[in-house]
């Protein structure tokens, strides 16, 4: 089971995850934002770039935001992250330019529907254990893109 601290402190919910930095080779916490309205996870570019990875084979994808219509962003996949000490391989990302955000990453819809989910905000507490999934479940690559993660037993 994944045991995640809620961070309230920037009235959003803050979390710690570890990304996996290829120049290193090792887990890199970083800042992110449990995010239940972002369809696919995010990651700020040059925090991408900065961890060995690159834009080769990116994809160009047009998306929307919050904020914004018809965005371009880069479709990456990052190795391997970690939540709590869930190792998940092969996670899809956006990569943004994210100037005044306070979460270089946002972890959305493509990770979290992995799992049941359970929020407890007094104890600001979120706990994740694996939500069986079919393999026929409709979730697969659509028009939004790949949904799956490769999460390691």
């Amino acid at each position: 089971m994944i045991s995640l601290e809620i961070d309230f402190s920037r009235r959003n919910m803050g979390i710690w995850v570890h990304i996996w930095d290829r120049n290193k080779e090792i887990f890199y916490e970083v800042d992110a934002l449990f995010d239940t309205g972002a369809h696919t996870s995010a990651i700020d570019k040059n925090l991408f770039l900065n961890l060995g990875y690159d834009l080769d084979g990116a994809t160009k994808s047009a998306i929307s935001t919050a904020t914004r219509n018809r965005e371009i962003v880069d479709r990456v996949k990052i190795d391997k992250i970690l939540l709590d000490e869930e190792q998940i391989n092969f996670v899809l990302f956006n990569t943004y330019e994210f100037p005044l955000i306070s979460h270089p990453v946002i972890i959305g819809m493509n990770i979290i529907r992995h799992f049941e989910v359970n929020m407890n905000f007094k104890t600001k507490l979120i706990t994740m254990s694996e939500n069986y999934i079919d393999s026929n479940d409709n979730y697969g690559t659509d028009i939004f893109g790949d949904w799956r993660a490769d999460i390691k037993k």
